[in-house]
């Protein structure tokens, strides 16, 4: 083998000093694909609140930003399963941080299983199908937007004030079978609006049924809705004003052994939220913008949160 003469290894050396330089001015950023208007990546186009946020938070730091993206996956009876793919794209180091996590207790401090499979993302090689991760903890940023379930009006109802959900007594009410709505609305004072329910196969097309008069509300995420007006802009569809008492706040999440990244983080999440950025960012990105309230991470809604308003 030939020797490497001196001046190539410093060469080489230098190469390397320089990529690994490089990477580190990169804040690398985990994303849903289709999550709009938080993220989305449709072909070659990207965009998003989220998207806005993270290179906001890059340009203050004076550094680069990549974005990691990838799919939900649904998993049978339990829906979409966040909290497992984001903490092992994490532990694999795909990012530094997922943007739009639930800030609550059991998705941040809950058990999680020693491993993991990654879900599918971009990039991702026949060698990553089915590999696992060894799972790391997690630790939240500072909330940067606040998010509930909301009362949705369709025409017939257009203009109606809803103060509690009491006033939707005697309403043709549509539901996503075993969706988070559907269980408040099941156990709303003991099934008082159960025999107004009518529930529907998760998929197909809860707000698209509603417009059509299929029926006249709906208690649906309030930022779900604003996906729905964002492909939408024509919609007939109004918000009532009502917002179910278990919402909660959003932020990054990261490894909780990336604690000075997180504090900075924080720091700079705490400028954009004073200076006006993050609720620009987001009535830009057409979200109805709340900001976070207290506590910064709420415990998990248990039965009796749903029973009452």
């Amino acid at each position: 083998m030939t020797p490497v003469r001196p001046f190539a290894a410093l060469l080489i050396t230098l190469a390397s000093v320089s990529l690994q330089a490089k990477a580190a001015d990169t804040l690398r950023i985990c994303l849903d694909q289709d999550a709009p208007p938080f993220s989305f990546m449709r072909g070659t186009r990207t965009g998003g609140f989220d998207l806005a946020l993270a290179q906001a938070i890059a340009d203050r730091l004076g550094r680069g930003l990549s974005a990691q993206w990838y799919e939900t996956e649904d998993q049978p009876e339990k829906g979409k399963d966040t909290r497992t793919g984001v903490a092992a794209l994490l532990a694999d180091r795909r990012c530094d941080l997922t943007a739009g996590f639930p800030l609550l207790t059991d998705s941040l401090r809950g058990p999680l299983s020693e491993l993991a499979r990654l879900p599918r993302y971009q990039g991702r090689t026949r060698e990553d199908r089915g590999r696992a991760v060894a799972l790391g903890e997690l630790a939240g940023s500072a909330p940067y937007i606040y998010t509930a379930p909301a009362v949705v009006l369709g025409r017939k109802l257009a203009g109606r004030t809803i103060s509690t959900l009491a006033d939707l007594d005697g309403v043709r009410i549509g539901a996503e079978q075993s969706s988070f709505p559907d269980l408040i609305l099941t156990l709303y004072q003991s099934g008082r609006l159960l025999p107004h329910v009518t529930h529907i196969v998760p998929g197909r097309g809860l707000l698209e049924r509603l417009e059509a008069g299929d029926y006249d509300a709906v208690l649906v995420d309030i930022h779900r809705f604003d996906g729905y007006r964002g492909e939408h802009p024509n919609t007939a569809l109004q918000l009532s004003g009502f917002l179910h008492p278990s919402g909660f706040n959003l932020g990054f999440v990261g490894l909780a052994r990336d604690a000075e990244l997180m504090r900075t983080i924080n720091g700079t999440l705490q400028a954009l939220m004073q200076d006006g950025t993050v609720e620009t960012l987001a009535k830009r990105a057409g979200l109805t913008y709340l900001a976070p309230r207290g506590p910064a991470v709420r415990p998990s809604p248990v039965m009796a949160d749903l029973v009452n308003d």
